[in-house]
C-alpha cells in the first residue's frame, strides 16, 4: 500500500509539472506574437548597416584587385621598355602593351566596359647609358557605396568622388 501511494503521488507530481509546462508554453506562444514586431524593427535597423558593410567589403576588394593589376601592368611596361628600348617604335606600342597587361583593371574599376587605363611613358634614349625608364598607369575608380553620404557628413571631402588609382614602374635601361 505504501508503494502504491508513492506511485500515485509521483504521477500526480508529473501531471502537475506537465500542466505547468503546458500553461507556460501557451503564454510564451502568445508573447512571441508580440515579440515578432520587435524582431522586425531590429532587423530594419540592422539591415542598412549590414548592407553598407557588405558593399564596402566588395568595393575594397575591387580596389585591391585594381591596384595590384595596375601595379603589375606598369612594372611590365617598364620592364618591356628597359629591355627593348631600341625596339619600341613608339610610346603608343608601349601603351598598348601596358593596356593588354591589365585588360580587366579599368573595366573593374569603372564597372563598365568603357574603362580606360591611362599610360604615361618616359622612354630610354639611345645615346645615354645608365638611365631609367618609367611607366605610369592610372585609372579612375567608381564606388558602389553611396559615397555622396560622406560628402554630406564631411562637405570638404572631394577625394571620394574623384578617386584615381595610380602606379609607376621604374627600371634601368639595358642599352
Amino acid at each position: 500500500m505504501e508503494l502504491y501511494n508513492k506511485r500515485v503521488r509521483l504521477t500526480q507530481k508529473v501531471h502537475k509539472a506537465l500542466l505547468r509546462t503546458e500553461r507556460t508554453s501557451k503564454v510564451r506562444g502568445s508573447a512571441s506574437l508580440y515579440e515578432s514586431g520587435a524582431t522586425a524593427v531590429e532587423f530594419a535597423l540592422i539591415l542598412p548597416l549590414l548592407l553598407v558593410l557588405i558593399i564596402g567589403l566588395i568595393d575594397f576588394g575591387r580596389m585591391g584587385f585594381v591596384q595590384v593589376s595596375v601595379t603589375a601592368a606598369s612594372r611590365e611596361g617598364a620592364r618591356y621598355s628597359s629591355l627593348y628600348s631600341s625596339g619600341v617604335g613608339s610610346t603608343q606600342a608601349l601603351s598598348d602593351f601596358v593596356q593588354t597587361s591589365a585588360p580587366a583593371a579599368a573595366r573593374v574599376a569603372q564597372l563598365d566596359g568603357a574603362g580606360v587605363l591611362t599610360v604615361v611613358v618616359t622612354q630610354c634614349s639611345a645615346t645615354q647609358t645608365s638611365e631609367n625608364t618609367s611607366v605610369a598607369a592610372s585609372t579612375n575608380f567608381k564606388w558602389l557605396l553611396p559615397v555622396g553620404l560622406i560628402s554630406i557628413i564631411s562637405p570638404g571631402s572631394t577625394w571620394v568622388q574623384d578617386f584615381t588609382i595610380t602606379s609607376t614602374g621604374t627600371m634601368r635601361c639595358m642599352n
